[in-house]
């Protein structure tokens, strides 16, 4: 089955479901494909803890007819790039090549999918026990991942990608292949390519790899989380404070999601952020401060960061809180508002003269929405966003009955007793 996502996109399914999204880019020299699969952190139970993560390290440990080593050279040996992610909610193996080699990258791809033998694993747990050791030493880090714990408690979406060292440590082979032959589905899987390549080529080189694959359908990944307000402190023999305040923000397909952006933006997306200028330029109180907006299938957060000396830390927490009060009360300024439109359409499409992201976006829309959302209805549906909508979103998301306060710091430091907005 065949459809056109738009004028330039092409978009198949096979009969067991695996979906094959394609977007041929003529005026560059390479390409970037790969492969996304609708499992991660979130698909986990409490003992899985980082098994996703662990697995997706995996793939690159031997197929049963190359080694690492013969996989990694069969892709830098022709200039190409090769890598993988985690993420709560979707795994990705993906590669870029030049135009000439894309039939062998391809070819390298489905071998890492389909033939993975998962051995090393005695050697990879260390490697990732390491990666979470060093999560712990670095507490700006640290502080987001205790920050999502603690307001989401009790859920996959609160627990660290990486895992914890006690879960990672029990895990075996078997662990691997259950979690492998539950989620890795070709119906819970989407194709991807943008670029420099011969589309009918590439469509039947990727339909000779899984047509023949019988598919199943995956268990639904966690639900809706229960977003827990509160203040929390961690303490740490480290030199700052870290800040971390959150909100529950749009999720991924909720229709306020870009008020939601645009707020986040218009309080610490840039340099003339109203944090930014407040807590950095004019109180001098910190090097890094920001807010930021990350969604899911169901729910999303909306979160600043602050790292400041102990002494301070009271006093950049009274600031942000005041900004956070001014903006759910009083409307932003028509520049504000503008500045903030500007910064969300500047980054995506700039992000879309590089191929990584057109192939993520059409395989995010086809997993999670069933469709690649044109670039043109999101420029219209930016373009929606008005001073009152704003206030109202903030007036109605940013309660201190709905705020989430964690301060990661030494034992010194001094925050308010109560949030109050």
């Amino acid at each position: 089955m065949i459809h056109m996502a738009d004028s330039t996109t092409t978009v198949h399914r096979l009969d067991n479901g695996f979906t094959i999204a394609m977007e041929p880019l003529p005026y560059v020299h390479s390409a970037t494909f790969g492969l996304w699969i609708k499992t991660g952190s979130a698909a986990e139970d409490p003992r899985e803890a980082g098994l996703a993560h662990f697995l997706e390290h995996l793939f690159f440990k031997g197929t049963k007819t190359r080694t690492v080593h013969e996989i990694m050279d069969a892709i830098e040996s022709r200039g190409g790039y090769i890598n993988a992610s985690t993420s709560r909610e979707y795994t990705t193996l993906y590669v870029r090549m030049l135009e000439e080699h894309i039939g062998a990258g391809i070819e390298i791809l489905f071998d890492i999918l389909n033939n993975s033998l998962f051995t090393d694993i005695e050697k990879e747990r260390g490697v990732i026990l390491e990666e979470i050791a060093s999560i712990e030493d670095t507490p700006d880090e640290l502080s987001h991942d205790l920050l999502s714990e603690f307001h989401w408690p009790n859920h996959p979406l609160g627990r660290p990608i990486s895992g914890y060292a006690n879960t990672v440590s029990g895990f075996t082979r078997q662990d691997f292949l259950r979690f492998y032959s539950t989620w890795y589905t070709p119906s819970n899987m989407v194709f991807s390519i943008a670029g420099k390549f011969n589309p009918e080529e590439v469509l039947r080189q990727v339909e000779a790899a899984m047509a023949n694959i019988n598919s199943q359908d995956p268990p639904q990944m966690a639900g809706m989380p229960r977003f827990q307000p509160g203040i929390k402190t961690v303490h740490r023999p480290i030199s700052q404070a870290h800040i971390g305040i959150a909100f529950p923000g749009s999720s991924a397909t909720d229709a306020d999601r870009f008020q939601c952006s645009m707020l986040t933006g218009i309080l610490g997306g840039g340099s003339t952020a109203r944090l930014f200028e407040c807590i950095r330029e004019r109180e001098g109180l910190a090097y890094s401060v920001y807010a930021y907006h990350t969604n899911h299938i169901n729910t999303g957060m909306m979160g600043i960061y602050e790292a400041v000396a102990p002494n301070n830390c009271e006093r950049a927490v009274a600031l942000t809180l005041d900004e956070l009060s001014r903006i759910r009360r009083e409307p932003v300024k028509a520049e504000e508002l503008e500045c903030a439109r500007q910064q969300l359409k500047g980054s995506m499409l700039m992000a879309f003269e590089g191929t990584y992201a057109r192939v993520s976006h059409m395989a995010k829309g086809l997993l999670f929405k069933g469709r690649v959302t044109p670039v043109e209805e999101i420029v219209a549906d930016i373009d929606a966003v008005t001073i009152d909508g704003l206030l109202e979103y903030a007036a109605a998301h940013l309660t201190q009955e709905s705020c989430a306060m964690l301060v990661l710091g030494p034992e010194e430091i001094k925050i308010p007793v109560e949030i109050v907005l």
